[in-house]
């Protein structure tokens, strides 16, 4: 038997400001979520742009970038005690109502008064990290006393994924064409296909013929490794 079995462990969201490079300045603030939610979704997507490949008919869809990943949360908000289990139900409990308690939970993730630009999150609920920001909100109050305080409420909040900028230089640059690699010829390739992966523009084949000195660009066989150099793009 695990030293954590029986235990809640609660659903915890990280609000802090963040520095130039998208990294935490300061101590964050913890928000325990008063309720853990009961399901939650996930989308991710990848943007491909079309390409003209000459000598081919229609368009390649070549790979662009991965977009953020986004998460969607349904957080309950409960102020009539019928089923307090955390510190935050009881203050809701203790005051009359939800309201007070939203606009802490929206509160920690508004822009920055002094910074002027959106706190950066990190949602931590077991294995489930995510660093992120807050995109879209939703309020639906379900439940009011008889002054009109509101005594039940879900929050939708979709939230984006947020990588911080040193990692996203290192890993642009680690899967930049400013480096050389090597590559292995599929069946059906050729070097403008090739060139049109690796640097976004057909007509780059030619400085990958000279790199492996290819008197003819059309040589090339499956499995044929040939280098992939760093290029100095045109600018329109």
């Amino acid at each position: 038997m695990g030293l954590l079995d029986g235990i809640l462990l609660k659903m915890m969201i990280f609000s802090f400001h963040a520095d130039d490079n998208g990294l935490p300045k300061g101590i964050p603030i913890p928000y325990p979520v008063m309720y853990n939610p009961e399901k939650f979704s996930k989308n991710v997507s990848v943007n491909y742009q079309s390409q003209c490949v000459p000598g081919d008919n229609g368009q390649e869809q070549s790979y662009h970038s991965n977009q953020s990943g986004e998460v969607t949360f349904e957080f309950f908000f409960d102020a009539t005690g019928t089923s307090i289990n955390s510190i935050n139900g009881e203050v809701a409990k203790a005051i009359g109502g939800v309201d007070l308690e939203i606009e802490l939970f929206l509160e920690l993730m508004n822009p920055d008064p002094e910074e002027h630009k959106p706190r950066v999150l990190t949602l931590v609920w077991g294995t489930f990290i995510f660093n992120c920001k807050l995109k879209s909100a939703q309020v639906n109050y379900t439940l009011f006393s008889s002054v009109g305080r509101p005594l039940r409420a879900t929050v939708t909040a979709t939230f984006i994924g947020h990588e911080f900028r040193i990692l996203r230089a290192a890993l642009s640059k680690l899967f930049s064409s400013d480096l050389t690699k090597v590559h292995i010829v599929k069946a059906g390739e050729t070097l403008p296909l090739i060139a049109n992966k690796v640097y976004g523009d057909p007509s780059y084949y030619i400085q990958i013929a000279k790199a492996n000195n290819l008197l003819n660009f059309r040589n090339i066989k499956p499995g044929q490794e040939i280098i992939l150099p760093p290029v100095e793009k045109q600018n329109n």
